[in-house]
């Protein structure tokens, strides 16, 4: 059941994805669902969720934006798993907490993608398309990152709350008399 509700929602963020690119260029320097997805996923703290999560969720994202030899599924990988381990050893369960984790998350995940970018092409630092001459995209991203993961938390935990009240409220409709 995880793994479907996981598999709609990536197809969900795909959809929301390819329609913000198509609207606004810079869409993704300043927005990231996937790994809004990856860490959503991974909050529980079951760390081979997280993992699988990761890599599905940084692969697709591969797939769409033609980034080089699968650097999203790498760092998604571990931005995921290290979400879910972090779960695991801390109680995040207020607002700043998670806002907080959602915010480190696309941090964790911008630095690991310039380290890998300057691993990979060390002459990309002094290039005009550099991930350091695009610094002011990294900040955006982590506020966005933290702001809609805390928004997303908000909805699912309303939703929860709305389904078990229908479901505790609800009346039989189908009754026997004997």
């Amino acid at each position: 059941m995880r793994s479907l509700r996981f598999a709609a929602a990536l197809l969900a963020v795909v959809l929301l994805q390819s329609a913000g690119v198509k609207l606004l260029e810079e869409f993704p320097l300043a927005v990231d669902l996937f790994l809004i997805l990856v860490v959503f996923n991974a909050l529980d703290g079951n760390t081979l969720a997280g993992l699988l999560g990761g890599v599905s969720a940084g692969l697709v994202a591969d797939a769409l934006s033609g980034s080089p030899f699968g650097i999203y599924g790498l760092v998604d990988t571990i931005i995921g798993y290290g979400t879910a381990y972090t779960a695991q050893r801390l109680v995040i369960q207020r607002t700043t907490g998670v806002l907080l984790l959602f915010a480190l998350a696309a941090a964790a995940q911008q630095a690991l993608l310039i380290g890998l970018d300057l691993l990979v092409y060390p002459e990309a630092l002094f290039s005009s398309h550099s991930w350091i001459s695009n610094y002011q995209w990294v900040l955006v991203k982590v506020i966005t990152s933290g702001l809609l993961g805390i928004t997303l938390l908000f909805a699912n935990t309303r939703l929860h709350r709305r389904l078990e009240s229908w479901k505790r409220s609800r009346s039989d409709r189908i009754r026997f008399e004997r």
